[in-house]
C-alpha cells in the first residue's frame, strides 16, 4: 500500500512563508493542522492542493508540474492545480484545494475550500444527452464514463466488454493484492 504521508511534515503554511521561499515553478510541501498540503508557484500564483495522489498516495511534490497541472510521479494522474480536479486516469477522485493569500512578501495558506458542485450540463458532454456507448471494459472505459458523468451527460452509458469480471485498479491488483498485502475489497475501482 502507500506510504504514509499524514504526519505533519514541513513548515505550517497557516503560519506563512517568505515568497522568496517558493521560486516561480517550485513545489514545497507544509501543513495546515493535520493535513500534509503542496504549494506550486506559477509566475504570482500560488496554488495549494493536497499533497498526496487521490490513486495510491504518491508525493506530488515529486511529480511533473505542466502549465496548470501536476501529474504523479508513480502512476501519472494528473491534477488541476485550480480545482483540484483529477483530469487524467488512474485517479479519479479530486485533491482539496486550500486558499492562499500573499500579504507583503509572505504567503499564508487559509480555509480548505468547498468543491463546487457540478451542475448537469455545466461540461460539455451535459449538451447531449442520448445513449453513449464505450468499447472496452477496463480502466480506460471506466475512466471515459466517469468522465462524463462528472461533465454532466445525463443520458445511458453502455459499457461493451468481454471481461468477466469488473474494471480492476491494476496496479492495486499487481503489486498489493498478490503480494497479499491489500484487502479483495480495495482492488475494484468503484
Amino acid at each position: 500500500m502507500a506510504q504514509d504521508h499524514s504526519k505533519s511534515n514541513g513548515p505550517d503554511l497557516a503560519q506563512g512563508i517568505a515568497l522568496a521561499d517558493l521560486a516561480d515553478g517550485a513545489k514545497l510541501v507544509g501543513h495546515c493542522g493535520d493535513e500534509q498540503v503542496l504549494l506550486v508557484r506559477r509566475g504570482t500564483e500560488v496554488f495549494a492542493i493536497g499533497a498526496a495522489c487521490t490513486h495510491y498516495g504518491g508525493p506530488l511534490v515529486d511529480g511533473l508540474v505542466v502549465e496548470d497541472t501536476v501529474r504523479c510521479p508513480w502512476h501519472h494522474a494528473c491534477f488541476d492545480l485550480r480545482t483540484g480536479e483529477a483530469v487524467r486516469a488512474p485517479a479519479f477522485s479530486p485533491l482539496a484545494c486550500w486558499s492562499v493569500e500573499q500579504r507583503g512578501d509572505r504567503i499564508f495558506v487559509g480555509e480548505k475550500r468547498k468543491r463546487a458542485a457540478q451542475t448537469p450540463g455545466s461540461g460539455g458532454a451535459g449538451q447531449f444527452a442520448g445513449r453513449i456507448v464505450i468499447v472496452g471494459g477496463g480502466a480506460a472505459g471506466f475512466a471515459a464514463a466517469e468522465r462524463l458523468r462528472r461533465e454532466g451527460h445525463q443520458g445511458s452509458i453502455v459499457m461493451l466488454s468481454d471481461d468477466e469480471a469488473p474494471p480492476v485498479d491494476r496496479p492495486n491488483l499487481s503489486k498489493d493484492y498478490l503480494a497479499g498485502k491489500a484487502p479483495s475489497d480495495w482492488v475494484p475501482l468503484r
